[in-house]
Order: structure tokens, then sequence, then C-alpha cells
């Protein structure tokens, strides 16, 4: 029943509005409406019942000093116990949805930021830190949460300091005259701290940021650092930005304990001046005992809604900063397509385009259906012009497929076409089979297939279950095809050194793998694609002679008929490759053959096949020769 007043986590996530922080806010609250709204119907039952606790505490008072014990205090105290049940059912019920609420904001933060890191793409680096997305995630999202909890308190306590005013009112028209002007100036004194305490929280934020991303560096490069000597200077940086992080934290326990003062002082003086008023009206005769105590509960009752109103204050302030942090993370833009393209993006569904390849920009042409290698003296020209190829970004300058601009494909067409392998493998924890085939559908539930694994091995009557169903697992469905890129990559150690092969795990940033075994997975991952068009850039690098060797000729068949284009300057790899074509320093071609007419050219002394060889031989370390 509960779950289906929620949306379901898996639903698709709407794009929220970027144009304001409380636009944006409001967003993340309408997300939560259904638990907000549903607990706060149980605040206001509970909030209610409890502010009108004293009206039946002073009317069993009166009828007490008349009439001794009679029936009808007995009436009021059994009607005190029925609404005090009632009362635990709604404080209960407020909890709980209040935790919903908080649980749907947070996870929604939680969605946005995944789903904008994977829109940005590449740019992202370029316009907010690792430690900005971080804290985002770990601090952020659970500021907006808790503010989404205080939701259905607060909506509570302002229908029940209503309800107070009301009943005050109809009791006395000069103590409910004080109430209701007395509140609203207590609550507006309270509202001076907020934005002195919202800058004082952003600035903790970004120190808080800033220390995070020289952390997540600094680990990131921890074997590097230590190689040349680096500990010293990184750690001198974390430690003033964690000094600089104190301070803005100092600065925040100020403005705090100034809002907390408030929240005992403002209340207690209020309290002891309504109560001041009462007691000498009750002396004058002008109200009864009854109404005294009645008054005395009212006040005493009208502390809480205020420390709510307080505490709401300050999960507000905080809520703003997150989510101000969060807008402008989401107006990131992508460096290609839109971001309508970019969550629409499935490269699966769409019919792939084939053809030459042209940089407008250079007059740049790869012919369709071959391997050709790019190789250039600076080898950040050679990325770089296949780096455009794949359209990672619609600034610059136009390349054409077929002789259609990738720019005017629908950019899941475009991905569909062109897949760009860069030079660092990128792997992401999970299993060796989630790392490879990253274009299809998750298996089914591993634990549900596991489960029937083991019936049927029961059943079957096998002496040792466990290693029958860690051997089924470790061939699904599917799974041939995944093998043979591995073959292809030359990554068969990859599978034999996971002790569950496809289904053994792969640890973060793939760090439980060598470099070449990273570059290979990656490579097997490229091919399993099987985009009509793949760019590599130096995708056998880390590789050494004889591997690089194996690895070249295999990729060469398995893309026999279709387009492959190689960044690299390993003789290995451009012997493997149909033709070369040697860059100058602006991307244009140069000269283009293939790698053994081009050293044959450069023995007879022509200068541009001379410019290639000595590129080559840099490469390698030593004189090529034919």
């Amino acid at each position: 029943m509960i779950g289906r007043l929620l949306p379901s986590p898996g639903s698709p996530l709407p794009q929220p509005p970027t144009t304001g922080t409380a636009t944006l806010l409001l967003w993340l609250l309408k997300r939560a409406s259904v638990p907000i709204i549903v607990g706060s119907l149980f605040a206001i039952t509970s909030n209610v019942i409890q502010a009108s606790v004293p009206a039946f505490l002073g009317a069993a008072l009166d009828s007490g000093i008349e009439n001794g014990l009679n029936p009808h205090i007995w009436a009021i105290g059994l009607g005190l116990l029925g609404l005090f049940v009632i009362y635990a059912i709604g404080d209960t019920g407020q909890a709980y949805f209040g935790t919903l609420a908080m649980v749907r904001a947070t996870f929604d933060v939680d969605r946005l930021v995944a789903r904008q890191v994977v829109i940005a793409g590449a740019d992202l680096p370029h316009q907010a830190s690792t430690g900005e997305i971080a804290s985002i995630v770990a601090s952020d999202a659970q500021r907006i949460g808790g503010f989404a909890r205080r939701m259905p308190e607060l909506i509570g306590a302002v229908v029940s300091l209503a309800v107070v005013a009301v009943l005050m009112l109809s009791t006395s028209v000069r103590l409910g005259l004080i109430v209701i002007i007395g509140l609203p100036l207590v609550a507006w004194i309270v509202t001076l701290v907020i934005k002195p305490l919202q800058r004082h929280q952003a600035h903790q934020r970004e120190a808080q940021s800033r220390v995070t991303t020289i952390t997540t560096d600094t680990v990131a490069g921890l074997r590097i650092l230590r190689g040349i000597g680096g500990e010293d200077v990184f750690a001198a940086r974390y430690r003033e930005a964690s000094q600089e992080l104190r301070r803005r934290g100092v600065q925040v326990a100020g403005a705090q304990s100034i809002l907390m003062s408030l929240q005992v002082l403002l209340p207690g003086l209020f309290v002891a001046m309504v109560v001041w008023v009462a007691a000498r009206m009750a002396v004058l005769g002008e109200i009864t005992p009854g109404n005294l105590v009645t008054f005395y509960g009212y006040t005493a009752y009208m502390s809480w809604p205020l420390m709510v109103f307080s505490m709401v204050v300050q999960d507000y302030t905080q809520a703003v900063v997150g989510t101000r942090r969060l807008g402008r993370l989401l107006r990131v833009v992508p460096a290609a397509g839109t971001v309508r393209e970019r969550l629409d993006l499935d490269p699966s569904r769409a019919v792939p385009a084939r053809g030459e390849l042209v940089d407008t920009s250079t007059g740049l042409r790869l012919a369709a259906g071959r391997m050709t290698a790019l190789v250039a003296p600076d080898p950040e020209v050679s990325a770089a012009a296949a780096t455009r190829l794949g359209r990672l970004s619609d600034a610059g300058p136009t390349v054409t497929l077929g002789g259609q601009p990738l720019a005017s494909m629908p950019l899941e067409k475009t991905r569909a076409s062109v897949v760009v392998s860069g030079a660092t493998a990128q792997l992401f924890t999970g299993t060796l089979r989630d790392a490879l085939d990253v274009r299809c559908a998750p298996d089914p539930a591993p634990a549900e297939v596991a489960v029937l694994m083991r019936a049927e091995a029961e059943r079957a009557g096998l002496a040792d279950v466990d290693q029958q169903v860690r051997a089924q697992e470790r061939q699904m469905p599917g799974d041939d095809r995944l093998l043979e890129a591995l073959e292809v990559a030359d990554a068969g150690d990859v599978l034999t050194s996971l002790p569950q092969g496809l289904a053994g795990m792969i640890t973060e940033k793939g760090r439980s793998l060598s470099g070449g075994q990273r570059q290979r997975v990656a490579l097997a991952r490229a091919l399993l694609t099987e985009a009509p068009t793949l760019v590599l850039i130096e995708p056998t690098s880390a590789l050494d002679s004889h591997t690089e060797s194996r690895v070249a000729r295999r990729l060469a068949a398995a893309r026999q008929g279709r387009t492959t284009i190689v960044v690299s300057a390993s003789p290995l790899v451009l012997e493997a490759c149909d033709e070369v074509v040697l860059l100058d320093d602006d991307g244009a071609e140069r000269i283009r053959s293939t790698h053994r007419d081009l050293l044959t050219a450069a023995r007879t002394g022509r200068e541009d096949a001379r410019a290639y060889r000595d590129i080559v031989a840099r490469a390698t370390g030593e004189e090529v020769e034919s």
C-alpha cells in the first residue's frame, strides 16, 4: 500500500528546472509531495491533540474545584486517554512518512547527480571539481532530504498554532492577541540569522569541496607522488585546505550557536510574558483558575512549534546551500548534443551510418572499410584529430560521415556509428562481464539465477553443488561474443586471473588489474560495440612487443571490412594497418601509404617519408629497418 504512494525508484526522472535555487528546491519537494502530504496529515492530528490537552486539563480543574471527583472528570480523563492513543499513532505516522520524504528527496538528488555526470561527459571536469560532486552526493543530498523530512513537522506546527490562537481568542481576546502578534515577531527575529548562516555554510561547503578534491587527487596519484618525492608538497596543500575548512567551520558554529540560543531564549521569554499576563488576569478574577492552567499549557506548548520553526530555518539554510550547488552542476551543458538527446541516448536502437570520414577543417579523408593509422610529430595532434572524428564536442570543425555532417545527426546515431576509445582505460567496479558488455541490458538477477542453478544441481544429485554453480555462472547466454573479444584483445590472462571468470569482480578503476590488462579489457569493450567506425587512441601503449604484435594482427582480422582508425606510432601496429597517414602540425595530411612503403621511400631520401621514419624511430627508441 505504502509502495504505491511513492514513485518507483526506477521510474524516469524528469528534467528539473535550473532557473533558480528556490525553483529547484520546490521541484524536489514536489517529487516527495505524497509522503509529505500524508505525513502532514499525521502531524496535524498529533499536534492538534497535543495543543488541545491544556483545554481538557483546565476544564477538569474547574469541574473538580466545584464538584470534586465526578463523572464529568472521568469522561474528560477517558477522552484524554483516547486522544493520546490517536496522538501516538499520528506521531509515529509523521516520523515514518517524514523519513520516506527524506529518502525520496535524497535519492532524487543522487540520481540527478549521476545522470548529470553521464550527460556532461568529458566536459564535466572543466566546469566542476571532483570534490564538489562528491560533496553534493555525500553531504548536500542529506541536507536537502533533511529539509523534506521537516516539512510535515512544520505544517503540523503551523496548524496547531492556528488552533491554539483560536482557542485562546475564544477564552481571552487580550491573551489571544498577544499570541497572534508575539509569535510572528519571535519568528522574524529568528530569521535574521538565516542570511549570515547561509553565507558561512556556503563558504564551508566550498572549503570542504577543495579538501575532498585534494584528498581524491592525492589518493589517486599516491604511487606517483612517492616516486617523485612529492608527498610533502601535497601534505602541505591538504594541511592548508583543512585549516581553511576548520576556520569556516568555526564561523558556521558561531552563527549556529546564536540561532540555538535564540531557539531557547525567545520562546522562554514569550512564555513567561504570557503566563505573567494570565496570572494577573486570574488574580483580578477576569479568568478562572482552570483558564490560567489552560493558558499556561498553551504557552508551554507553543515553545515546541517555535523550536520546530527554528530547526526548519536551520535545515532550510543548509538545503538552500546544497540546492544552489546542485543547480550549478545541473547547468553544466554537454559538449556534444543536447540534454534531451543525452537523456534519450540509446545507440543500440539506432541505425548506424557508414561511409568515408572527412575532417573538413584539415581535409583529412579516411576511407570506409579500411584500417588506417594516424601518425603525427606531436601525439596530441593525432589524438585531437581522432577525437574530432567521434563528435565528442559540437564546437569547432565539422566532420562528415558518408557526406553527412555528424553534428546534424541524432546523437544516438552518431554514437552507434562512430566509437572512440581513449588512451586511458577507464574501468568501473563490477564484474568482468559488466565491464565488457556495456551496451547490453544487465543479466537477470544473479541471486535468483544462482538459486535456480543450485536447485537444479541438487535435483541432479551433484556432490559439490557450489562448485557446479560457480562453473555454470562463468558461462551464461551471450558470453561467447565476450570471450571472442577477449581473445582478439589477447586478454585471456585477465579471464583466468579472476576466480569466477566473467563473473569475477573488478575493483575500483580496475586497480586489481595491471596497466596492460586494463588496456586490453578496454580494447575488448570497444570491439564489442561492433561500431561501423572504431577509433582507437594508443590501444597497445602498455603492452610488450610480443603481445602488441598478436593484438595488432587479431584486431586487423576481426575488423576486416569495417572502418578502423588507430592513433599509434608503434611499427607493430602500423605494419598491420592497410594504410598510414602522416599528419603535419596542424592535423592535415602530409603523406599516405603503407608502413613498409613509407620506410622504403625514406631510404630513397623522400623528405616526408624520412620525417615519418624519424617519428617511428623515436617511438621505439631505435632505428627502424625494413
